[in-house]
């Protein structure tokens, strides 16, 4: 007979699976940088020390956050007291610990994106026992024995995981032998880094083998047998075959001419993914069993896929074609969205459609993560001191989401995913990343400006992913307006010297985000429902007063969002504007009430809905009205 927690347990996994994507609310860590939960893995057995910063300060190097860190903060509630149903994670897999040559000088892999083992878990991250303290054995067994408990645990608190997955490089596995003498000389720079090759390949490419810096031979290399699955992996990632080996380019970022597709990014192996090549097939089976056993076995809800643009857009075809079908009906559940460092929509959408449109419309990508949103929303919001952008700039990217490309076709695919949600619906809303885009919140940018921000991403359509810290108004000192970097990287619950738990809990700005999480939840309309714009800056003369107001509609009701990123109280419709309802929105009878607001202001008089609406919105303020009967 079941017990009363296991059946909590059971039901909270349930719902967590049967609730659509579009009900979600995201939550981005970087698995280094949440929480040191365990430091004894903080320098691994065998490990260079010197990775490692134990005052947490060198974000070059690993500071001690692990999965233990995130369960803890699972298992006390934290995530669901924030609102927060899903959680993606930096890449969990077996890292390589070191690089001699990456943006900026020698860095750690602490990031995750250097790829040694797909199918082990990086041991900076697992724990020797779990979280009652049953031993884990001292192996890839025992490291994937401990995901999957995180995973069980998320679950048992009605947490999906998402998975981020590289699927374009690995880490620097292999060297260059420019001397040919057939051994790695580390301090080297040719040896890390050629200059890339437009035509042909470097044919001097050799295994690393350097156990400290586990910078060695790319793995699986074969089929493995791990939590009780077998795993026909045919060693794809082992063969320096399936490498492009054509050396660096160090403009790849910002190209769009096939270069980017073929080119190692500093001392990341590229792998050569164009469609007919000898070796892509095998690499395309291969990741589909890697990912089927983490979507299944280990049970994760979904992939978020890194460098999109940077793999032959028929290799994507081939992979979630037959991931899904290696799935079956299990497809339904999961999400597969990737990023694409690009604020044209026709860019980005362009990977929710296969390659072979108009012949095909089968969805690749369910869904992106909207980088034209972003980048609108902090032309809006991220100005110093009392600055704002153009409001319009919202309604411009909303706008594009529904636009056409020159061929005719929608930016996003229309078609239904096996979920039965297209890729419009499920699309990525954030405001920031630990990529160049860098923090929000930097230096000059206020707290009340980023809660404004967060309060923007959860009240717009989309699927809003919140980055770790934010919900603290977490500020990064060395951060610039109009400057990229990864200064935001930092540590979130420190040794010392940092936030506890219950700090951040009683912030502001976790407050704030709870708060509006719960509204959204509650709500159908700011889940599901239709965007109409209502006001917006024109962006373009001194009348401009920092506000934009719209509606979000469904068949349970209509609210009405404005914010306001002005330092001056203001009122909607005024100065000789009117702003009505959408005409779509029966109002005849019915008033606007406020139901949320994110300062203390009075309460106001409710507003008749059927004519010219006058709507007051506090400074740096956003407030949400719901339509009702009088």
């Amino acid at each position: 007979m079941f017990s009363k927690t296991l059946l909590i347990a059971c039901l909270a996994t349930l719902t967590a699976h049967a609730r659509p994507w579009t009900d979600d609310v995201i939550y981005f860590a970087m698995t280094d940088r949440f929480c040191d939960g365990d430091e004894s893995n903080n320098v691994p057995a065998d490990s260079d020390p010197a990775l490692y910063d134990p005052s947490q300060q060198e974000i070059s190097h690993y500071l001690g956050g692990d999965l233990r860190g995130v369960e803890k903060a699972i298992a006390a509630g934290y995530f669901n007291q924030l609102g927060v149903t899903a959680i993606w994670l930096t890449p969990v897999v077996r890292n390589v610990w070191r690089s001699g040559y990456d943006l900026g000088g020698w860095k750690s892999g602490y990031h995750g994106y250097w790829t040694q083992d797909w199918l082990d878990i990086d041991p900076h991250l697992t724990s020797k026992t779990s979280l009652t303290g049953e031993p884990y054995p001292d192996s890839a067994e025992g490291r994937m024995e401990h995901y999957r408990d995180f995973v069980k645990l998320a679950h048992a608190k009605g947490i999906k995981i998402i998975q981020d997955v590289v699927l374009n490089h690995a880490g620097p596995v292999f060297y260059y032998d420019v001397n040919h003498n057939g051994k790695f000389d580390s301090l080297d720079k040719g040896e890390w880094i050629q200059p890339f090759k437009k035509s042909g390949f470097y044919d001097n490419a050799q295994w690393i083998d350097l156990p400290q810096w586990n910078a060695r031979k790319a793995q699986p290399d074969g089929p493995r047998e791990l939590l009780g699955a077998s795993i026909h992996t045919t060693g794809a990632v082992g063969n320096l075959a399936s490498y492009g080996r054509k050396g660096f380019s160090s403009d790849s970022l910002g190209k769009s001419d096939g270069e980017e597709m073929e080119c190692d990014f500093f001392s990341l192996r590229d792998f050569w993914t164009a469609p007919g090549s000898a070796t892509v097939d095998a690499l395309v089976n291969d990741f589909v069993e890697i990912y089927a056993f983490y979507l299944t076995t280990v049970g994760v809800d979904g992939l978020r896929i890194d460098t999109i643009k940077h793999v032959h857009h028929g290799f994507w075809d081939a992979f979630t074609k037959r991931l899904r079908e290696r799935l079956g009906p299990a497809a339904a559940e999961k999400i597969l969205f990737g990023e694409i460092y690009d604020g044209d929509p026709a860019k980005l959408g362009q990977y929710t459609w296969p390659s072979t449109w108009p012949a095909s419309s089968v969805p690749d990508l369910d869904s992106v993560l909207d980088f034209n949103f972003c980048f609108n929303a902090r032309e809006y919001l991220r100005k110093p001191g009392t600055e704002f952008g153009s409001a319009a700039a919202i309604e411009k990217a909303l706008s594009t989401r529904t636009g056409k490309g020159a061929n005719g076709r929608q930016f996003y695919n229309t078609s239904p995913s096996a979920d039965g949600l297209n890729s419009r619906q499920k699309i990525i809303t954030f405001i920031e990343n630990h990529d160049g885009l860098n923090r929000f919140r930097v230096a000059g940018v206020s707290a009340e400006r980023n809660r404004l921000a967060q309060a923007l991403m959860l009240t717009l359509p989309g699927i809003p992913c919140l980055y770790y810290g934010s919900e603290f108004d977490l500020l990064d000192p060395r951060g610039k307006i109009g400057h990229d970097g990864e200064t935001g990287r930092m540590m979130f619950f420190r040794h010392s010297g940092g936030p506890s738990i219950a700090d951040v809990e009683a912030s502001p700005g976790f407050q704030s985000f709870s708060k509006l999480a719960a509204l959204r939840s509650k709500l159908p309309a700011l889940r599901t429902g239709s965007w109409s714009p209502m006001w917006s800056d024109s962006g373009a003369g001194p009348d401009d007063d920092g506000v934009v107001a719209f509606a979000r509609s469904s068949g349970e009701g209509t609210v009405v969002v404005v914010v306001n990123a002005s330092d001056k109280d203001r009122v909607t419709g005024a100065g000789g504007q009117a702003m009505h309802l959408p005409s779509t929105v029966l109002s005849s009878g019915k008033i606007l009430r406020r139901i949320f607001s994110s300062n203390e202001s009075p309460t106001p008089p409710d507003v008749p809905a059927d004519g010219p609406l006058q709507l007051p919105v506090a400074a740096s303020t956003i407030a949400i009205y719901q339509l009702a009967p009088k």
